[in-house]
């Protein structure tokens, strides 16, 4: 496993900015994603998706990606990194044929609190107090809006929460692997690792789909190919417990998306969780800002 490197204190607004855009962008991803998987294999979507994301890193980074990848001394924490995303995929798009996006999303979000305890023991970052509020805050929401003793099916909600649990894991393993590799190594191996996982099943699963169809597939890929490249550069600039809060707000990009494309109108007691999901995110970005501005009058000796 590469040694980790702590992050400059300076950057973790850009840190957090980053990370902000990339669940933006992820969010239009997972909404498009849940529409598609009406009609298409969790694992064709994936392939599709993940080889626009390759060709992506090749067509921007070309020979440099290429022999940073066969150069690359951290291919096991690649394999290791990309294996749990995989599995956490199929776990969260097969729950979202029977879960609405505002609780498909919801859900998914005891991930930060997971990252967050992760980050101490594994990467041995120090979590100050806002940040474990923000997390327990954000935790709280995801009760309330899970809501257990009110849904008949619990398996769609636990496929979700399985896959937070790797979510969360990946995300580790992504800040031990982004100290020292690059963000265009990263992006190929794991579209390449994404493909080659994805195509055993591909001769039982291929449904072909009209061009249309084929080219929101990929995509989704090119959407994904700049959300994963804010998300890696964001994890350069701030530490793993102030970034994983962020993701809390994607919950707002897909109430938005749940109700544009399918006109869903969530549960109250989703928006009572959300409420306090989004709470959590703002805890920590005025937390981070009040510590930013300190250094800096520290720094100028007001």
């Amino acid at each position: 496993m590469p040694a980790f490197k702590a992050p400059e204190a300076g950057n973790v607004m850009l840190g957090i900015g980053l990370a902000l855009s990339a669940n933006a962008v992820f969010s239009f991803q997972d909404a498009v994603v849940k529409w598609l998987v009406a009609d298409y294999a969790v694992l064709q979507i994936l392939f599709i998706r993940s080889m626009a994301i390759a060709l992506v890193a090749l067509g921007v980074y070309r020979k440099k990606a290429v022999l940073g990848l066969i150069k690359s001394r951290h291919k096991p924490a690649l394999l290791l990194r990309a294996a749990a995303m995989v599995i956490a995929w199929l776990c969260y798009y097969t729950a979202a044929r029977s879960l609405v996006l505002a609780d498909l999303v919801t859900l998914y979000y005891a991930a930060p609190l997971i990252i967050t305890v992760m980050s101490i023991y594994i990467l041995g970052e120090k979590v100050n107090p806002a940040r474990w509020v923000a997390v327990f805050v954000g935790l709280a929401g995801v009760i309330v809006a899970a809501n257990p003793t009110g849904r008949p099916d619990l398996l769609p909600a636990g496929l979700v929460l399985i896959a937070a649990c790797l979510w969360a894991w990946a995300n580790i393993l992504m800040r031990q692997i982004s100290s020292s590799e690059s963000t265009e190594v990263q992006m190929l191996f794991t579209g390449l690792a994404f493909c080659v996982a994805c195509a055993p099943a591909l001769p039982w699963i291929w449904v072909t789909p009209p061009p249309l169809t084929f080219a929101l597939m990929a995509g989704i890929g090119a959407f994904a190919a700049i959300g994963q490249y804010l998300m890696y550069e964001s994890v350069r600039h701030a530490p793993a417990s102030a970034v994983a809060p962020t993701s809390y707000t994607s919950l707002g990009w897909a109430f938005l998306w749940g109700w544009v494309i399918w006109a869903d109108i969530p549960e109250p007691t989703v928006f009572a969780g959300a409420g306090l999901i989004l709470l959590g995110s703002v805890i920590v970005v005025g937390s981070e800002w009040r510590r930013m501005r300190q250094r800096r009058i520290g720094g100028n000796g007001v």
